[in-house]
């Protein structure tokens, strides 16, 4: 037993063996597999942070590239509300744009730098896919790779029509208008991203309105995939080992139909447990950090959004009421997928313990009825997504931040027509 025991701690470790292996493994080809992984290679290879690519220097330069631009948007907007800090409505949009910049880089940063538990779990969804049998473990993966597509192509799809229309409202609304409504409060903004001292100060040139304008397009399209598109990545990847625990689920309920082989079938359903265990540590640990500051700046924006957005209604400034409506469902819509992802992931880890005990266990024998008792001990201590290691994300929380966002909202409110 000690023998067998020093052999598996001279293994190599996943920190140690997890760069080199996507460089030279084989991915499968199938449909299931294309079906689940397609949309996040799309959002992830433009940024550098797809798991399974060679990380090479052309995966670096892209990253690099990425932050480059994130970093020089965000000097602008700092640059801007320096030199016309009177601006109420310029400095909130600022604040919104600096927010989701600093987001951005973090999660491309953290993805890219420290991508330990992102390869982990895309290596072990590769083996999962390479062992697939069974129409009936098919659909709970393919449901679960569904889950998973949905809310990443929603929350993606969200952001890049969000970021059209902070482009498109200024033109079509025209700042005129907005002017003739409210000379003092409803001044519209000339380009999607506050730079209009920062461009005079610059000097350019009148004839590259239309140049810069789609530029700054362009950067809010950069902060979008590297914002949300990170989100994106991380939810479709949680749902996949999801599904692989629906999957182990199904085998505690019905191991003991192996009459021959109980308990090496058992054993080997302990060691899957406690791997995908680790893996979800491997994800708390790589998005825990990022996560404290998502929830400060998500409960700071939809107070301010929301203070805005009743100010805009006051003064019929039809471009502010648009842009801080389309900031506000941003944020819910991604603090709702977080706390979705966090609480369904509960469940589902939580769930074990009730199928094993659901089984046939009483005609088992007595040392695999003992392991049951201690498996079941073990599922007792839920499985939470966690921000920093203290804040729990779940449904509760989601509601959590949406009673102190409105509490500090109705202050702020109550402030202004007192």
């Amino acid at each position: 037993m000690r023998k067998h025991r020093r052999k598996k701690m001279r293994r190599p470790s996943v920190e140690e063996t997890v760069r080199s292996r996507p460089a030279r493994m084989k991915l499968p080809t199938d449909k299931d597999f294309s079906y689940a992984m397609t949309t996040l290679r799309i959002v992830s290879r433009p940024v550098g942070t797809w798991p399974l690519q060679t990380y090479n220097f052309s995966s670096g330069l892209r990253t690099a590239i990425a932050i480059v631009l994130l970093v020089l948007m965000m000097l602008i907007v700092q640059v801007e509300v320096y030199l016309d800090y009177g601006n109420a409505e310029k400095t909130l949009n600022a604040l919104v744009i600096l927010v989701c910049g600093i987001l951005a880089v973090l999660k491309v940063g953290c993805f890219r730098l420290y991508p330990t538990g992102l390869i982990a779990n895309f290596v072990s969804a590769v083996e999962d896919y390479q062992e697939l049998n069974g129409e009936e473990r098919r659909a709970i993966v393919k449901r679960h790779a569904y889950m998973g597509r949905v809310s990443s192509a929603s929350v993606v799809l969200f952001s890049y029509f969000s970021a059209s229309l902070f482009t498109l409202a200024p033109m079509f609304t025209g700042s005129d208008a907005a002017q003739d409504t409210n000379s003092t409060v409803g001044k519209g903004l000339d380009y999607p991203i506050p730079s209009e001292y920062t461009l005079q100060l610059l000097r350019a040139p009148g004839n590259l309105f239309a140049v810069i304008y789609f530029g700054e397009y362009f950067l809010l399209l950069v902060t979008a995939i590297g914002n949300i598109g990170s989100d994106s990545l991380f939810f479709g990847i949680i749902f996949h080992l999801c599904g692989q625990v629906e999957l182990l689920k199904l085998d505690f309920s019905r191991f003991l139909e192996d009459d021959a082989n109980r308990t090496d079938r058992f054993s080997s359903l302990i060691k899957r447990h406690h791997h995908l265990l680790k893996l979800f540590q491997y994800l708390n640990d790589t998005i825990g950090s990022i996560m404290v500051i998502q929830l400060f700046t998500s409960c700071l924006l939809i107070c301010t959004s929301g203070f805005q957005f009743i100010l805009s209604l006051n003064v019929n400034n039809l471009v502010m009421v648009v842009k801080t409506f389309i900031v506000m469902s941003t944020l819910l819509s991604q603090m709702f997928a977080y706390s979705y992802v966090g609480e369904y992931s509960k469940n589902q880890f939580e769930g074990i313990g009730h199928f094993a005990y659901c089984s046939s266990w009483y005609n088992a024998p007595p040392n695999i009825t003992r392991d049951i008792m201690y498996l079941l001990l073990k599922t007792q201590y839920s499985v939470h997504l966690k921000a920093g290691r203290f804040f729990v994300i779940n449904m509760e929380t989601y509601m959590s931040i949406l009673r102190t966002s409105m509490s500090y909202l109705s202050v702020l409110r109550v402030m202004v027509t007192a």
